[in-house]
């Protein structure tokens, strides 16, 4: 592998790592995505600059003909972005993004030049010789995942230690550590969770201990943050990956992992239902818990009301803040514990900010993405020594889905969306192979 290669690797897993840890101590309950998003932006600048330079000194052949049909059709969604911005109702804020989101035009067009660098990276990294004991794509993903348990970690403290920092007061004794928000930090669990699964089969035995160990601690943290959305976009994410686990192999060993997730959450659900505790208490079934659903029927309703008023370019991104209330039922209009600019749909959210074209540009490029994807780990005949690309690129298509799901029932964040990229270009750089490696 490379030095330009490495280092490229590196960057990119201290990217990941700075989405789950780094946040402004000062500021961080309300403008807590700020220092992932400035870190994103420098990181994909360096990574750019690091491919550009590759691509120029490799003088590689290029031609339309062999672009990926998800690249050019993220070539329609950035065009989409640069539309809406042009007919936004706020170009400032639509700019730069919001506060608790920063999704703004530099953002997206930030996401769409990391995604095609992750597939430029991951290209290198399976064209690069496996060692004996490990290869370089399975020990990027050994320092992924480790982010996970980590920040995991990191949650959890507030348990054992009482302190005014990062307190659990904040949000009911939901855990969210580094995230200011529980529902941020469960995205970023559930889009690295299916991943550590690789690491179960690993021969050495203090491999599966460390890999089992960890994955009970981001279950903990998990269920800590109280957030039910991204339990069931996890197991959703994880049946459709042994549906085609049965349907290519007729191995059942993914439907073991998903009964032990889910017989947990039902004892959760039992336990909760005779012993009320504040831990548990938005897992459970209890009545007083429904007002968050109906909070987000009514949300996704004036969400739609708004669409209409701008329903082919969008109101522009990040401008929801700015134009919902009239839309909203009174307990909700200028309510301090509620800060409202998201529908808590996140496909909503695209059709209200970018019209019709930019949700069908959203949309076609995820649900191409994802066929064709589930098409070619069907019909792909991998090798014996290629066991780890294949299990890497199944798990890669269950977070994918469980981010995807949990969008749909809530909304898009800074780490959420780097981590559904990185994990997108491994996807293409698989499908869409080097010849210098076919051959």
């Amino acid at each position: 592998m490379s030095i330009l290669t490495r280092l490229q690797a590196t960057i990119l897993g201290i990217l990941v790592w700075a989405a789950a840890l780094f946040f402004a101590p000062w500021f961080y309950i309300d403008s807590f995505e700020y220092p992932k998003a400035i870190f994103l932006i420098i990181a994909t600048g360096l990574l750019t600059v690091i491919t550009l330079a590759q691509l120029i000194l490799g003088n590689a052949p290029f031609s339309w003909k062999k672009i990926p049909i998800e690249i050019k059709l993220l070539g329609g969604m950035v065009f989409a972005e640069c539309i809406a911005f042009a007919f936004s109702t706020n170009h400032s804020l639509s700019l730069a993004g919001a506060p608790y989101r920063f999704q703004g035009l530099i953002g997206e067009l930030t996401l769409a030049v990391f995604f095609l660098n992750a597939i430029h990276i991951f290209r290198n990294l399976l064209n690069a010789p496996a060692q004996k004991k490990t290869s370089p794509l399975r020990d990027f993903f050994a320092w992924v995942v480790g982010s996970a348990v980590i920040t995991s970690c990191v949650s959890l403290l507030p348990f054992f230690i009482d302190t005014s920092f990062l307190s659990l007061a904040a949000f009911k004794n939901r855990a969210y550590g580094t995230f200011g928000n529980p529902n941020y930090l469960a995205v970023f669990l559930i889009g690295l969770t299916p991943l550590l699964s690789i690491f179960f089969a690993s021969k050495y035995r203090i491999v599966r201990a460390i890999a089992y160990i960890s994955f009970a601690i981001i279950l903990v943290t998990l269920f800590l943050t109280g957030c039910r959305s991204a339990w069931i976009a996890l197991i959703a994410g994880l049946v459709v990956a042994a549906i085609l686990t049965i349907k290519k192999k007729r191995s059942y060993k993914m439907l073991l992992i998903i009964s032990i997730i889910i017989a947990i959450m039902i004892s959760i659900f039992v336990f909760q239902r005779y012993n009320e505790t504040k831990i548990f208490h938005r897992l459970s079934l209890t009545e007083d818990n429904t007002g968050s659903v109906t909070t987000r029927l009514y949300l996704q309703e004036a969400g739609l009301k708004l669409f209409l008023t701008r329903p082919v370019f969008g109101i522009g991104q990040d401008t929801i803040v700015d134009q919902i209330e009239p839309y909203l039922p009174e307990y909700l209009k200028a309510n301090s514990v509620f800060y409202i600019d998201r529908t808590h749909n996140e496909f909503l959210d695209v059709l209200v900010m970018q019209g019709m074209v930019g949700f069908l540009a959203y949309i076609s490029f995820w649900v191409v993405l994802i066929w064709n994807a589930m098409k070619h780990y069907l019909h792909k005949k991998y090798k014996k020594d290629e066991s780890d690309r294949e299990k890497i690129f199944l798990l890669c298509l269950a977070s994918i889905l469980a981010i995807l799901l949990y969008y749909a029932m809530n909304f898009a964040t800074i780490s959420g969306n780097i981590l559904l990229y990185l994990l997108a270009g491994y996807i293409i750089a698989e499908q869409y192979i080097t010849p210098s490696r076919q051959s």
